[in-house]
């Protein structure tokens, strides 16, 4: 005889299929909210492949409709992803850029994609993916209506622009929310995966061990000492990921650290000093290249996010960990594209939620994100992201 699993009075497959239910109309809103921000940057790409600046990038802005997405790094994932590594002493070249995007294109065209085209859509995808896990992270951390304005503000924010273009920010975020809500699951197996995988796409990917620590920490009297020995390979996952990709890089190209030498290239020569260089070069940077504010205010304004998320009791390792991926870049003595890598600043996000808690607010930062986000993707031709 047939037996039924029972969760309470109720059979678990009901309650199962109950849940289910309940969650579409969430991920349909979610969806909403995914292609609401996607379709302001295809229209505005679009006008600006056809009227817009040629700048420093025409030829590829201009090659198609979708060309503004292709822009700046995105030729340097496509490279790897045909050529694999060369490191050029004292020239920009590719192993600055971490593995996983590539690898992602790589397979994409192996199913008969152009590499543009898989890149194109593997952001994109990977942008409503970081969205759901995000609502549900934030959903499980501080309730539903902050997840809904979290989550809506991410969907419209700016800067993100960059999670349509040819770069892996969408991907890194979906990882370091899915890392972190296996954990809180108490799944940690997928946690170590996910936090690995977000370290081989972005050096940021790395500061998710924050959090993941705290998280083993407090969950150590309730897990098995297996379990335990787990939770701690998903916290160092993130450092081992950097390390194979270093060894990697020291057997094809006889230098571990071929990453950072490449970004030496760029500019990026890291100094305990280089906060001090950073400013002590603006007004030089400024008179060189004006678009540079922009990633000054985004300093500011990442900044400004994170204390009000403090304010609102989000702890402590999610602040430190966003802290120090707005912060650590300006050590490098530039300013370049902090825009860009605050985005993987999950706390900027709840402290832009809990701003928004009063309905005009709420109404103003929505006002606010969509034209400016518009206007970003106008300037992709100007300036780097």
């Amino acid at each position: 005889m047939a037996t039924l699993e029972h969760a309470g009075s109720v059979p678990l497959g009901l309650k199962r299929a109950d849940e289910s239910a309940r969650r579409l109309p969430v991920l349909a809103w979610i969806a909403g909210w995914w292609l609401a921000g996607r379709a302001v940057i295809v229209i505005t790409v679009v006008a600006v492949h056809r009227f817009g600046p040629t700048g420093w990038i025409r030829h590829v802005a201009h090659a198609h409709a979708l060309g503004p997405l292709e822009a700046w790094d995105g030729r340097w994932y496509r490279m790897v992803a045909d050529s694999g590594y060369l490191l050029v002493p004292g020239r920009q070249s590719d192993p600055a850029f971490f593995p996983l995007f590539p690898a992602l294109l790589r397979a994409g065209h192996a199913l008969g994609l152009g590499y543009a085209t898989a890149a194109i859509v593997i952001a994109n995808v990977g942008f409503l993916a970081a969205l759901v896990a995000f609502h549900a992270l934030t959903n499980a951390l501080f309730g539903q209506s902050m997840a809904r304005r979290a989550t809506a503000y991410l969907a419209v924010f700016p800067f993100g622009y960059a999670f349509s273009m040819m770069y892996p920010e969408s991907i890194v975020l979906a990882l370091i929310a899915l890392a972190t809500l296996a954990a809180l699951r108490r799944h940690w197996g997928w946690a170590a995966g996910c936090a690995a995988a977000a370290a081989l796409a972005r050096p940021e990917g790395l500061f998710v061990a924050l959090p993941l620590a705290v998280l083993a920490w407090q969950q150590r009297d309730t897990l098995s000492p297996r379990a335990r020995g787990v939770a701690l390979g998903a916290v160092l996952a993130p450092v081992a990921a950097i390390g194979s990709f270093s060894l990697y890089l020291g057997t094809v190209l006889g230098d571990p650290m071929a990453w950072s030498q490449a970004q030496r290239a760029w500019g990026r020569a890291f100094s305990p000093f280089g906060v001090i260089h950073a400013f002590e070069g603006l007004g030089r940077a400024v008179a060189h290249d004006a678009w540079v504010t922009r990633d000054v205010v985004a300093v500011v304004l990442y900044l400004v996010l994170l204390a009000a998320a403090a304010r609102a009791g989000v702890t402590w390792p999610w602040l430190v960990s966003g802290l120090v991926i707005v912060v650590l870049p300006l050590f490098s003595g530039s300013f370049d594209s902090v825009g860009r890598f605050g985005l993987l600043a999950p706390a900027a996000f709840w402290g832009l939620a809990a701003l928004g808690r009063d309905p005009r607010a709420h109404r103003l930062i929505l006002g606010l994100s969509v034209p400016l986000l518009a206007a970003a993707i106008v300037t992709l031709p100007l300036h780097f992201p």
